[in-house]
């Protein structure tokens, strides 16, 4: 039986950041993972395309203040900084928009973010759904936008719940993937893959890891998996204070957040210039965001978020590829599938290892996001993006609580930074 002060469950960004801030502490640890790979929800894939793409995380979101920033600037990371005022088109029922109307779209979207803000000062936690102003013909483009910002529907995810994100608006890509810039975070950390934890036991003076590998004696853990991972029972807890915090867990699920890349020989010229797409069949069906990355390799992205996706998400790749060529076409003609040249696509729900996109609060329980944070779980702590006080359903939130747990059961324990 191996033995360390503490064991840290999951090597994404929450692990990673548990682990950088142990490392000079004096206190022994091992990071357990149980993929082939670390970063946990943001991945760079280099085999699909002729270029890296992120399958998750790629946004150095709220970028003024994200800890993450100064890593990339430490390893290289090349990342932009560049703001662009007419960044989006749509295109709806059979036609791009003009200005004028892009405009009138954009007003619609800044409406229902008001509305929601106000909702949620004046204390109501119920469905953004529930307080979203009638935007008539942009009704599917808002809903979109909404479904991204949240990771779920509007009437799943709670008002006060989204608000607890403190966002500045300044957001840059990670053009070298997000994924591999926490690879690169970790590269010397004592991280062992493709070992998972099946059972923890906690004891008033030491918790016991049961892995596919063997048990682990420690004095602690830190707990980084996601919610639906937690919820799902993979991991099994004994009795105690740590097994308790599973029901507040329940209220902040995961919600279905997916990504399809084409390779395309050239892009449209409408997306010239431009780093989103809005494909809107103006026919009460989805309405579908792209990203669109403008290099010598172009490549567009379908956002597939909350239900948006459909019944291809259940299916799997090839679904989700036809669905968002197909959305394509729709805009560009039949013709544009003779551009596609390659193709890739996430599959965060079906991955066991994650099972989601990231965390929102349900309607009526934002309240139990704050509950998660302060909760005492004793020598059996958690971490992750939807236990970030500030930035939840960010991987800079998630790698913030995991320094920040790591700091406070490191001197619970004794220990502390050197």
């Amino acid at each position: 039986m191996s033995a360390y002060d503490i064991v840290i469950v999951g090597a994404g960004a929450a692990g990673i950041g548990a682990a950088l801030e142990l490392n000079n502490s004096g206190a022994s640890f091992i990071v357990l993972e149980a993929a082939d790979r670390v970063g946990g929800r943001a991945y760079t894939d280099k085999a699909t395309l002729q270029i890296p793409w992120d399958q998750g995380c790629h946004w150095l979101h709220s970028g003024d203040v994200n800890p993450l920033v100064q890593w990339a600037d430490q390893l290289g990371a090349s990342y932009a900084k560049e703001e662009r005022i007419d960044h989006f088109t749509i295109w709806q029922d059979g036609q791009f928009v003009s200005k004028e109307e892009l405009a009138e779209a954009r007003g619609c979207t800044l409406a229902a973010f008001a509305a929601i803000e106000t909702a949620a000062a004046e204390g109501k936690d119920v469905s953004i759904q529930d307080v979203l102003p009638d935007s008539g013909r942009w009704r599917a483009g808002v809903r979109c936008v909404m479904q991204m910002m949240a990771g779920a529907d509007p009437e799943q995810f709670s008002t006060t719940g989204y608000c607890h994100y403190e966002d500045t608006d300044v957001n840059w890509p990670v053009l070298s993937g997000y994924g591999d810039l926490l690879s690169q975070m970790a590269s010397t950390l004592p991280v062992r893959l493709g070992i998972r934890v099946e059972e923890v036991t906690q004891r008033s003076d030491s918790v016991e890891v049961v892995t596919t590998q063997g048990t682990i004696r420690a004095k602690a853990a830190i707990i980084t998996v996601s919610t639906n991972v937690l919820s799902s029972s993979m991991i099994r807890f004994s009795k105690g204070p740590a097994a308790d915090f599973l029901e507040i867990v329940h209220d902040l699920p995961c919600g279905t957040y997916e990504k399809v890349a084409l390779a395309v020989d050239t892009l449209p010229p409408e997306t010239a210039g431009k780093i989103f797409c809005m494909i809107d069949p103006g026919t009460g069906a989805p309405a579908i965001d792209f990203q669109v990355t403008d290099t010598p390799n172009p490549v567009l992205i379908a956002h597939l978020a909350g239900s948006s996706g459909g019944a291809s998400i259940r299916e799997g790749q090839s679904a989700m590829i036809e669905m968002a060529t197909e959305r394509l076409a729709l805009a560009f003609g039949n013709a544009f599938r003779k551009k596609v040249i390659a193709a890739g696509a996430s599959g965060w729900v079906r991955n066991p290892l994650i099972r989601g996109g990231y965390s929102h609060a349900r309607p009526g329980a934002a309240h139990q996001r704050a509950l998660a944070i302060s909760a005492d779980t004793g020598n059996v702590v958690f971490a992750g993006e939807a236990f970030s006080p500030r930035w939840p359903g960010a991987a800079h939130g998630a790698y913030q609580c995991g320094r920040d747990k790591a700091a406070e059961i490191s001197h619970a324990l004794g220990y502390g930074r050197r």
